[in-house]
């Protein structure tokens, strides 16, 4: 039996995508060229963090918010569906200022981020030092957001799936597509070598990979990788009680005491390899931060290909001048954070239904224009 939709990538998005189908009771298949959380999201760190600017619009805001508020329900909902611990945890942020000329605009950022509603605290020297005592002793202050999670993004995203597999979903790993299959203005399925897998609909949620499909859609899809770099390294002592970061970069420890050291933003094009300089640079922050991170051993380096837009908002939502067909990539650094959200939204707009949170800052239509 066909499919009612078919997702192209099996990342969070996708496998969160795939769940919110399936618990809605809609037949759905997943293909992935790869293994479940096999990109970016298995390369990435799982932090769950709501850090708006001046520049994030407030509808996106909105939906990080809410995003993270799923998350308490829908891991304990992995967790009894399928017994995977994901590693949801808190795990709170602080922002290090290690120069003077560093203080002037975090105080700043703490001012506007606060009136506007999020929880954080400018700490000095002393305050942070208690909180995390390994810090660099030459700190002048951090921000300190109390409110702030992590979790295991490959487990998440295999969780995601097995629930979705669970309640009636297929999850097909190592399948590539080849090309979209097209009747007219409508998308009608998807071809994998010689076979033909129709379906009412299809999203694409394949990442830094959804701008393959611009030569179908007639329409350049703004998309590109933006590498990033990170190591894990493994180190004899008390292990960090938060994530540190700097404007070079952050590190976390996570459960099983690995300390992941990020992260790099790097025009690479689809080459995903850690290189020499990237690893270097890293291991250079780690003791700027934590000086005893000097002795640790790296246990580990690798680099995923997050999915980067002009004005760094994802594109959810319909493809403008065609039928059949949902996009929910370019989520950049927030794919973890924002799959909940997507997966719900995507659901939505597929049943024809007005979405529960306003989504025109993320709507595809900012970008996509199709060619007469």
């Amino acid at each position: 039996m066909s499919p009612d939709v078919i997702v192209i990538g099996a990342g969070a998005i996708g496998t969160s995508i795939a769940y919110q189908l399936a618990k809605a009771g809609v037949r759905v298949t997943v293909v992935d060229r790869g293994q479940v959380g096999g990109g970016a999201t298995g390369a990435s760190a799982g932090m769950i963090q709501i850090n708006p600017d001046r520049r994030t619009p407030t509808a996106l805001t909105a939906l990080e918010a809410e995003s993270a508020r799923l998350f308490p329900a829908l891991t304990a909902e992995l967790r009894e569906r399928t017994g995977m611990d994901v590693g949801y945890r808190p795990l709170p942020l602080l922002h290090l200022a290690l120069h003077a000329e560093e203080e002037p605009s975090l105080r700043a950022h703490r001012a506007w981020q606060a009136d506007h509603g999020v929880a954080v605290a400018w700490l000095d020297r002393t305050a942070a030092l208690d909180l995390e005592p390994s810090l660099n002793p030459d700190v002048r202050g951090a921000l300190h957001y109390p409110n702030d999670y992590q979790l295991m993004p490959l487990a998440f995203a295999q969780a995601l799936a097995r629930t979705a597999v669970d309640l009636g979903a297929t999850v097909r790993e190592g399948t590539g597509v080849d090309r979209l299959l097209t009747e007219g203005d409508r998308v009608v399925g998807v071809a994998i070598g010689d076979e033909r897998l129709h379906a009412g609909e299809v999203v694409i949620a394949n990442g830094a990979w959804a701008s393959s499909w611009s030569q179908t859609f007639h329409v350049p899809i703004p998309i590109r990788p933006v590498r990033g770099q990170m190591v894990a390294l493994r180190t004899i002592g008390t292990t960090l009680r938060h994530a540190v970061s700097s404007f070079e970069g952050y590190m976390l420890t996570k459960a099983d005491g690995t300390t992941y050291v990020g992260t790099t933003l790097e025009e690479a094009g689809y080459d995903a390899r850690p290189t020499a300089a990237g690893v270097a640079g890293l291991l250079a922050l780690a003791p700027r931060l934590v000086p005893r991170l000097a002795d640790a051993t790296l246990t580990a380096a690798w680099a995923g290909l997050r999915p980067g837009t002009a004005d760094g908002r994802p594109l959810i939502g319909r493809i403008p001048g065609w039928q059949g067909s949902v996009i929910a990539a370019g989520h950049f650094r927030e794919g973890i954070l924002l799959a909940p959200i997507t997966g719900e939204l995507v659901v939505d707009l597929l049943a024809g239904r007005q979405p529960r949170l306003p989504v025109d800052d993320v709507d595809p239509g900012r970008f996509l224009v199709r060619a007469a």
